[in-house]
């Protein structure tokens, strides 16, 4: 039994059942349903009441004749305030439970970690027992915040493949993917999760997979040779609706010969953390990695499902071999896209909420002006300036969009509209983001 890479193992289970073939069992859970795991936590509401000097609502839309000022900065000033008053701490720290409620014949703790005090936790392990790849069948779906909302750490699904670059193994009941090393899984996970995040760094985690690999040397190897075992950690910024987030994640991938040539890759679970601009603890991020412990029961329930399960899959392959092989090689891609679809739409419905509860308890300075700030910061898309390459969410209900020279937004349906000419006030038409 490989020792899991992330997050430490039972003593017992590293003695556990080995994978004929030579696939060895890693702590496996799967699917990448993101959704709930990266974007829960953005909960700004509560910022509201802790600013007592805010800018009027005002400043945030302003109405004019052919259509609307949009000012996102107020409220990035406020989170700002917010942000740095409420940056987590290491010396305040409790152990929580990530429950599974439902693999099983009773609720078990699948995993344990420390997260800061005060913080709201929600998510557990659900399962998708339909998959064939054992790996991609228990999901966890876990992920806490601070109380502003502006802080968060998610742990998401492992997952397994087989690196579509090399031969297919066809009895193999892991789907093929492209990804051929960590980094290239961690942007897959960045992708599906912040589609429009700009990567900042990456480095490669050697010192994550040490005592792995010298467990691997240590043991025969199989009859297809030894399992290879890396890690990595990227580095992403991305914005929403004006807020500069800071976000890392961490994961373990563990490749293991097949047949015919064939490679097999199962990750470990991956940590994403996140934090404001500026405000990004690498010790922090690292304290709370290490802190994650799967629990015994668990996870020597899991592998031996997980087993269990690859054995019976191989065996219905052999039988219908070509039509079965199919199915299985779209598996990762179009739940992927559809994990993606939900997300943007997740994103855009939390956000404009967010943002909502902000400016609603503020007060307007008519009712005009408040009902055009909640219906601009409702709905939102992404709008993107061709001369910056930067975006920003805007409301949905206009057709068109203008940055103007002093920092604002102009949102317009009069497609003749033009700022220089009609504002006095320089401005670059931006293009919505499909």
């Amino acid at each position: 039994m490989d020792r899991n890479l992330i997050v430490d193992q039972p003593a017992s289970a590293r003695l556990a059942v080995r994978m004929p073939a030579g696939r060895r069992q890693l702590a496996a859970q799967p699917g990448l349903a993101l959704a709930s795991l990266l974007l829960t936590g953005f909960v700004l509401a509560s910022l509201a009441a802790s600013e007592a000097k805010a800018q009027p609502a005002s400043r945030v839309v302003e109405p004019h004749a052919r259509g609307i000022f949009f000012d996102w900065r107020p409220l990035q000033q406020q989170a700002s305030r917010a942000a740095a008053a409420n940056r987590p701490s290491v010396d305040r720290l409790q152990r929580v439970a990530v429950t599974d409620a439902a693999g099983f014949s009773r609720p078990l703790t699948a995993l344990t970690l420390e997260m800061p005090t005060g913080w709201s936790a929600q998510g557990g392990v659900d399962w998708d027992k339909g998959v064939e790849c054992p790996w991609n069948g228990p999901r966890m779906r876990w992920s806490a915040a601070s109380p502003d909302g502006l802080f968060g750490i998610a742990i998401l699904p492992e997952l397994g493949w087989q690196v579509a670059s090399r031969p297919i193994d066809r009895f193999d009941p892991c789907p093929a993917a492209p990804m051929a090393s960590p980094r290239d899984y961690l942007l897959f996970v960045a992708q599906g999760a912040r589609p429009n995040a700009r990567v900042v760094g990456y480095r490669d985690r050697p010192e994550l997979v040490e005592a792995a690999n010298a467990m691997t040397q240590s043991q025969p190897a199989g009859p297809l040779g030894r399992s290879v075992h890396q890690a990595g950690e990227l580095r992403i910024v991305y914005s929403i609706q004006g807020h500069e987030m800071h976000e890392s994640l961490v994961s373990a991938v563990t490749f293991t010969p097949l047949a015919g040539g064939a490679v097999a890759a199962n990750t470990q679970i991956t940590l994403a953390v996140r934090a404001p601009a500026g405000l990004h603890d690498a010790d922090f991020a690292e304290r709370i990695r290490k802190s994650l412990r799967y629990d015994e029961a668990w996870f020597g329930q899991r592998t031996q499902w997980a087993l269990t399960g690859w054995q019976r899959a191989r065996q219905r392959a052999a039988a219908t071999i070509n039509a079965w092989h199919q199915r299985r090689m779209h598996e990762i891609n179009l739940a992927g896209m559809t994990a993606r679809h939900r997300i943007r739409m997740d994103t855009i419905q939390e956000i404009g909420r967010i943002n909502n509860q902000i400016v609603a308890s503020r007060s307007a300075s008519n009712d005009r002006i408040h009902t055009q700030t909640i219906q601009a910061i409702n709905e939102v898309q992404p709008w993107r300036d061709p001369a910056s390459g930067r975006q920003v969410d805007l409301s949905i209900h206009y057709k068109h969009a203008w940055q103007l020279g002093d920092g604002r937004q102009f949102l317009t349906n009069d497609a003749g509209f033009d700022p220089n000419r009609d504002l006095g006030i320089a401005g670059q038409r931006l293009e919505p983001v499909r």
